[in-house]
């Protein structure tokens, strides 16, 4: 154990020199702070500044958030960064982190009534359609007036129920889409489950953020178990630190983190360093899933892991 608390931490020292300024984080080295990776990287470092009790860690998550408080619009959704002002699926992300960060009650308030207002766009689905999934189910979107997409569907799930139990309409519709965009054989896609009736394929990323959002909602949906076969199948061969972290972090949501997930995301944080190309927005996520307190940042309980099936 020793060893592994010796690399995550070394893990939040290099995330830490990697700012792109005093408080925020840009997805590369030298670019400009965006909400995104500064609220990864915040999330993660305050699961580990409390376990490894560096100050810097600490106060980090409350400077990002305050960061990020200055990207809010006035109608209450959040821009992605100072150069971006839309669109505005990063809202999630920063409402997620003010539910972890005390003194930022206001701001998240404004999120989230945003959140429940934004609509993907739906259409009847009519015989020619080449799609597979309900049309007229309505989630969130990448971009305000197109379809909803699994990740910020997810997501703002996630950030919803983080701030407490809610089931108002737009979020049990959003759990609906979910279900529904589920594929057959196990897993998510990116956004879609069949076209011209081929079953897309998974991937761990989608899956992830899809089981956590379920499990946030305490949702047990028949997509569940296929989805967790498929991560605990797949992720053996994935060190993408993104999909890595969320597919970790779904089946951690459900009780099944794998025994070798902690050595899976020191062989990622290895790679990404002997690469010598810094990529704080990699790192973000494999401080992040490395951490016990992960789920709690979530807004679920901290669990043991599980032994390998």
């Amino acid at each position: 154990m020793r060893s592994n608390v010796s690399w995550i931490t070394a893990a939040s020292e290099l995330l830490l020199r990697l700012r792109s300024d005093a408080d925020a984080w840009g997805y590369r080295p030298g670019d400009p702070p965006a909400v995104e990776p500064t609220v990864l990287a915040g999330l993660g470092l305050r699961c580990t500044g409390a376990s490894t009790n560096q100050a810097a860690s600490i106060e980090a998550p409350a400077r990002a958030a305050h960061w990020v408080a200055r990207m809010q619009r006035p109608d209450g959704s959040v821009r992605l960064s100072a150069e971006l002002a839309v669109p505005q699926w990063a809202t999630s992300y920063a409402l997620l982190l003010w539910a972890n960060v005390d003194g930022f009650a206001p701001q998240g308030t404004l999120a989230a009534q945003w959140l429940e207002q934004s609509r993907g766009k739906s259409f009847p689905k009519t015989p020619e359609n080449p799609v597979g999934h309900d049309t007229t189910l309505v989630g969130w979107p990448w971009v305000e007036g197109t379809h909803s997409w699994v990740e910020p569907t997810a997501m703002a799930l996630v950030a919803l129920a983080r701030i407490g139990p809610n089931r108002s309409p737009r979020v049990t519709e959003g759990a609906r889409l979910l279900a529904d965009r589920a594929l057959s054989t196990g897993g998510w896609n990116y956004g879609n489950s069949a076209v011209f009736q081929a079953i897309l394929r998974p991937q761990p990323g989608p899956t992830g953020l899809a089981l956590l959002a379920l499990a946030c909602l305490g949702i047990q949906d028949r997509s569940v178990e296929p989805a967790l076969a498929y991560l605990e199948s797949a992720l053996p061969g994935i060190r993408s630190p993104q999909s890595l972290c969320w597919g970790i972090l779904g089946l951690s949501a459900w009780n099944r983190r794998p025994a070798q997930a902690t050595e899976w995301l020191r062989n990622a944080y290895d790679a990404l360093t002997a690469e010598a190309t810094d990529d704080p927005f990699g790192l973000a996520h494999i401080v992040l899933a490395a951490s016990e307190q992960a789920l709690d940042v979530l807004g679920l309980p901290v669990r043991k892991e599980a032994k390998s099936s």
